[in-house]
């Protein structure tokens, strides 16, 4: 503890210097909620809207939540506007039409010539109508929501700055995994695509997710791969 201006502090946790972003020791997923249309952190609800900076995206294969076999992308980002909490970097997990319009949106970017990183990303959720069996198996319909991506170029770069700095630190790196959401995941990054192919031909095929957890443990898959293409962009 020590006094500052007669007044006493201690330090516990520690806190953001500004113009620089937080990496929280342990990460901060943000569920994109495909049922209400909304994010969410835990039980809390973040609102629709939501603009983003994109510092790491990475693919895995697995089971997440009550979905099973699905191909991930897991994108580390910064809220920059909307309800998240900004200024601190988290995680969120897209899936199926939300991944499917990302990628779209990617290739088409840097199809410019851009690095789609130093760009906005704006998501929007997007209403769809749908069949589902309950569980008695009676069909019924539902209604269920994705993401649309959007992207423009950023007139204000002070963030970038800040993602450059942040992404430059080992120690912060250490801190983008989430072990906890990625426990029945693989990661792709680093599997040629007739490995992925395999591995996803293999586990569609009835395999349960305790070979997921065992690929991860032995062959070191589960861990994303280092940010230093990112890193460099962003210089």
């Amino acid at each position: 503890m020590s006094k500052t201006n007669n007044k006493p502090e201690i330090y516990v946790f520690g806190s953001k210097p500004k113009e620089a972003l937080l990496v929280p020791e342990i990460p901060i997923a943000v569920r994109n909620n495909c049922q209400s249309g909304q994010w969410a952190i835990g039980d809390t609800d973040y609102g629709s809207k939501c603009t983003m900076t994109i510092l790491k995206f990475s693919k895995f294969f697995g089971n997440l939540g009550q979905t099973t076999n699905r191909l991930w992308g897991q994108l580390w980002f910064v809220s920059e506007s909307g309800e998240l909490p900004q200024g601190v970097v988290m995680v969120t997990y897209i899936k199926s039409r939300s991944l499917s319009d990302f990628n779209r949106l990617v290739a088409s970017v840097q199809a410019r010539g851009i690095e789609p990183a130093t760009g906005i990303f704006i998501p929007e959720y997007i209403k769809h109508s749908g069949q589902k069996p309950d569980e008695n198996g009676v069909v019924k319909p539902i209604n269920y929501y994705s993401l649309k991506w959007r992207w423009q170029e950023r007139t204000d770069w002070s963030i970038i700055d800040q993602a450059a700095a942040m992404l430059s630190d080992e120690a912060n790196l250490s801190r983008m995994i989430d072990l906890e959401s990625t426990k029945k995941m693989v990661c792709l990054d680093n599997l040629s695509p007739n490995e992925t192919a395999d591995l996803m031909a293999a586990h569609t095929n009835g395999n349960n997710g305790s070979e997921v957890l065992s690929l991860n443990a032995n062959n070191n898959m589960a861990l994303p791969p280092g940010n230093e293409p990112l890193t460099a962009a962003l210089s």
